[in-house]
């Protein structure tokens, strides 16, 4: 009896795993949408100096990669959307994340699309990347598969070099604030339409610091307004621009982003299907 209830929860555990991928859109809150309903694409860069203040102060041990180039913006990913709503997210798909199929544009990966979150593993940003939107832009022959998708994320960033455009209106990292309405207007001077700014509020100091630009494109990859609400940033205070991290921030970020959130999630899921099992099999004995 006890050998069948035991064979019973190893079974309850490879079952687990096979329905994960389903079950991992639903704890965190969203829910996985058809690939093809979608609008536009929501280009994000992100300032790296900003990234590593976030997940440094995430939690203690937290340490970060820089890009070669510590001047230059870096991919943070590029979303297909639909007006008025985030996503779609985690789309039903037959291609998998393999690793493998990056090895060709490692180096320009870790250059131009960096994984900051130095403590985990190498693939692991890429990999949420393309599961939770690469998956939902596959109808588009640019972007049908792992390689040509981060292809064309690498093709971007050059295209639209965020560093440049905020230099050609005077806009450079240092302790000098700006105002959101001086990057958005930056950005758009370039582009002709409009973007989205992003900031992030240090809550020790309630530094407010440029964390990312996105810029939306139509399925021919063509600039457009972005709809959405234009910017988080406050429109009260100085927007820093920094180029390097504070030595002096010791309290947490009001706002921690999405994926270093999912991870912590996930963990979580995980820690409850152990605690399960356990109980199952002491029950058992």
């Amino acid at each position: 009896m006890h050998l069948n209830f035991q064979i019973l929860v190893l079974s309850l555990v490879v079952y687990s795993e096979n329905i994960r991928a389903a079950q991992l859109p639903e704890i965190y809150g969203v829910t996985p949408t058809p690939y093809h309903d979608w609008d536009y694409i929501l280009f994000s860069q992100r300032w790296a100096i900003t990234s590593c203040t976030e997940w440094e102060e995430a939690k203690s041990g937290n340490t970060c990669t820089f890009p070669p180039d510590r001047t230059q913006w870096i991919v943070h990913g590029m979303w297909p959307t639909k007006n008025g709503t985030e996503g779609p997210l985690y789309c039903p798909s037959a291609i998998h994340f393999d690793p493998d199929l990056l090895d060709p544009m490692l180096d320009a990966l870790k250059a131009q699309w960096t994984n900051v979150e130095a403590n985990t593993k190498l693939y692991s940003f890429w990999k949420h990347e393309w599961d939770k939107h690469g998956t939902c832009s596959v109808d588009l022959p640019a972007l049908n598969s792992i390689p040509n998708f981060f292809k064309k994320g690498l093709e971007l960033n050059k295209q639209f070099n965020i560093a440049d455009m905020l230099l050609q209106s005077q806009i450079t990292p240092g302790t000098t604030g700006y105002t959101v309405d001086e990057i958005v207007n930056a950005i758009k001077a370039v582009t002709k339409h409009q973007p989205t700014v992003q900031c992030v509020v240090e809550s020790h100091t309630k530094l407010s610091m440029i964390s990312e630009i996105r810029i939306c494109l139509d399925k021919s990859f063509e600039v457009i307004d972005c709809v959405s609400a234009i910017t988080n940033c406050s429109k009260k205070k100085p927007i820093m621009y920094l180029d390097s991290v504070p030595n002096d921030a010791q309290s947490q970020i009001d706002y921690i982003d999405e994926y270093s959130e999912e991870r912590f999630r996930e963990s979580a899921y995980y820690m409850e299907f152990y605690k399960l099992v356990k109980f199952l099999i002491w029950f058992s004995m």
